[in-house]
């Protein structure tokens, strides 16, 4: 578990871990049957890290949580990517809350939820521990203005990601905009993400009042010498 700086949750970004690295364009090998074909963008110095487990670029920022103002509404792209991959608590980094009906995930309300939402909600937000829910329910002004869902998931899958999408213009890789590209999208070679979305099923929504009170009895009939 990681304590971040002034209570501000681990994923989030700080103004002071700035944009690095140069993005070029990416092109296959020319042969002797075939010229080389540009596939999409990358680091000039591209590293191992620079990419997640299907390749896709993740966007490279400094590692400098605290330096600078936290930006609430936006995400580290790395530690988000982490938290996501490796489903850690977005705020303190820890392992989130997982009870027999699944993982806790916390979200803002939709303005407009389709039928059967939350079942195969994509979510940005990494999942949750029940003291990070908490907190956040009346910390984060996008919660506060939007209202919360507390949800558990039986199960998820790593399915989608959003970020700067590039296109070659003249030999030369130029941003044209914002998206969100599942894994099979032909164009994920020419994003740098800098989010990672989970697709959730089996949901069940839960109150989070609720929910911590049941962890306390949970938590009390685990000590040694409860009653049993």
């Amino acid at each position: 578990m990681t304590t971040m700086p002034r209570g501000v949750p681990a994923v989030t970004l700080w103004s002071g871990e700035s944009r690095t690295g140069e993005i070029v364009l990416q092109s296959s090998q020319a042969t002797a049957f075939r010229p080389a074909r540009v596939l999409g963008v990358g680091y000039a110095d591209e590293r191992v890290a620079d990419r997640d487990a299907m390749g896709v670029l993740i966007q490279r920022r400094l590692q400098d949580p605290g330096s600078g103002t936290a930006r609430l509404k936006l995400v580290h792209p790395a530690r988000q990517h982490r938290f996501m991959a490796d489903e850690r608590c977005q705020g303190c980094t820890g392992e989130p809350d997982r009870t027999a009906a699944g993982t806790l995930w916390l979200m803002p309300r939709p303005d407009a939820a389709p039928a059967g939402w939350p079942e195969g909600a994509r979510v940005e937000h990494p999942p949750i521990c029940l003291a990070c829910a908490r907190h956040s329910r009346g910390a984060c002004p996008e919660g506060r203005r939007r209202g919360w869902v507390s949800v558990r998931a039986g199960d998820s899958e790593l399915s989608h990601v959003a970020g700067p999408v590039f296109a070659e213009r003249d030999g030369r890789p130029v941003e044209t905009g914002q998206d969100v590209l599942s894994y099979d999208d032909p164009r994920l070679g020419w994003i740098t993400a800098t989010r990672w979305l989970r697709t959730l099923w089996d949901c069940t929504h839960v109150d989070l009042d609720t929910e911590a009170r049941a962890a306390g009895t949970r938590r009390l009939a685990a000590r040694p010498g409860a009653a049993r």
